[in-house]
């Protein structure tokens, strides 16, 4: 064989070699990003997404432009499936996609918010968020940039394509993390490490307290709460200008917003009160009702909707390998998340959550304070289970 033929006998295995590895990437689709092939016991679980859905999920959005989306931390995007029907509408054959992001702070959620609009048509959108935090104003190029630019050759003839590829097709016989639809199920199927998660958050919570703090000389007492002053909030960050910039681009480009403070579980929410933060919560929601409808006066576009309280699905107990509804104190599963939905856009029960207009937050404050009264009162082992948490967990912080 001359020198000719080798060359050519050589480049063209090659390239044989790399179509057939472009190929079998393209149909593993370890990413989830091409989307076309999908088979059981092959590709059908993709334990190599959630290392790469900072990339991939602002392509799927860009590409699908989903009518419907979720945005937020792991809260979010553990707790609300957005093919709900609250959320997306089945009958118009709308599609809707779990934009949040473990570990995302303010500024990748209102630049993929931001994202979401300038490159998709969204009609609806539920935008998690946890009191107390600052949501400025942020400078988006950086991470736009990371959002728009995705080399699909990384994706079918890397080194990490390849071998994301091979550990996806070995890895069928794992758990799923996240579904098609961007939902994440986090530990949702270690039912039995409920309960040592649980602890373990609260063990830390109570780690960065001072030791004076209420809740730990007094763990039993069913503290009363200071009277609460409107008209003061210091204790709120005083920069929201992202918030109310936000809710400006979205109410101008019609888009139905419904911003959700996350509830934690009610144990967690009683260490709140019991440590002294009795109106964080309070005075986050009302500086956070005052932007919004600032920024969306008739209140046609963007609502603040707020469940923490006593609902049964709050106190459901985290013990015997039976917890349902939670997977820590503050991540919850979709079914609960599913209530949230069905009540913010109208489909769920009247007396669960709600929604938070500035004047009317002194009105929910105390009523909250009344319902708590109640339920203390009519349940004395919760004050017990409370304090045995608190003793238990500082063994161990």
């Amino acid at each position: 064989m001359d020198s000719d033929a080798y060359l050519k006998t050589v480049s063209t295995g090659i390239f044989a070699l790399l179509a057939a590895l472009a190929t079998f990437c393209y149909l593993v689709d370890p990413f989830w990003y091409n989307r076309k092939v999908s088979i059981p016991g092959f590709n059908a679980v993709k334990p190599e997404f959630k290392r790469y859905e900072r990339h991939v999920k602002p392509q799927i959005v860009r590409r699908e432009r989903p009518a419907a989306l979720v945005f937020g931390n792991s809260y979010a995007e553990i707790g609300f499936d957005p093919l709900h029907p609250a959320l997306t509408r089945s009958d118009r054959h709308e599609r809707g996609y779990n934009f949040g992001l473990a570990g995302a702070d303010w500024e990748r959620v209102y630049c993929s918010v931001r994202f979401a609009l300038e490159y998709a048509a969204p009609k609806r959108m539920v935008i998690g968020f946890q009191p107390g935090h600052p949501f400025p104003a942020v400078d988006c190029r950086v991470l736009m940039a990371e959002m728009e630019h995705l080399p699909v050759a990384a994706l079918l003839l890397s080194g990490k394509a390849i071998k994301a590829s091979l550990r996806t097709v070995k890895g069928q016989r794992r758990m799923p993390t996240h579904t098609a639809e961007g939902l994440f199920y986090y530990t949702r199927f270690e039912v039995d490490e409920v309960e040592r998660r649980f602890r373990a958050d609260f063990a830390r919570y109570l780690a960065n307290l001072r030791p004076d703090a209420p809740c730990l000389l007094k763990p039993r007492a069913a503290v009363v709460p200071p009277d609460f002053d409107p008209s003061l909030g210091t204790t709120i960050p005083a920069d929201l200008a992202g918030l109310q910039d936000l809710v400006d681009r979205l109410a101008r480009a019609g888009v139905e917003t419904r911003l959700v403070a996350y509830p934690v579980h009610a144990l967690r929410a009683e260490a709140d009160i019991a440590c002294g933060f009795a109106d964080l919560r309070w005075e986050a929601l009302l500086s956070v009702a005052r932007t919004v409808r600032a920024a969306d006066p008739e209140g046609r576009w963007a609502e603040v909707w707020d469940f923490q309280g006593y609902d049964p699905d709050l106190l459901e107990p985290i013990r015997d390998n039976q917890t349902r509804l939670w997977q820590d104190v503050g991540h919850f599963n979709f079914e609960f998340g599913n209530r949230l939905l069905d009540r913010m856009f109208g489909l769920g029960e009247e007396g669960f959550g709600s929604r938070v207009e500035p004047a009317a937050v002194p009105a929910l404050r105390a009523a909250f304070f009344r319902d708590r009264a109640t339920f203390l009162e009519s349940h004395p082992g919760f004050m017990r289970e409370f304090a045995d948490l608190i003793a238990s967990c500082r063994k161990t912080s």
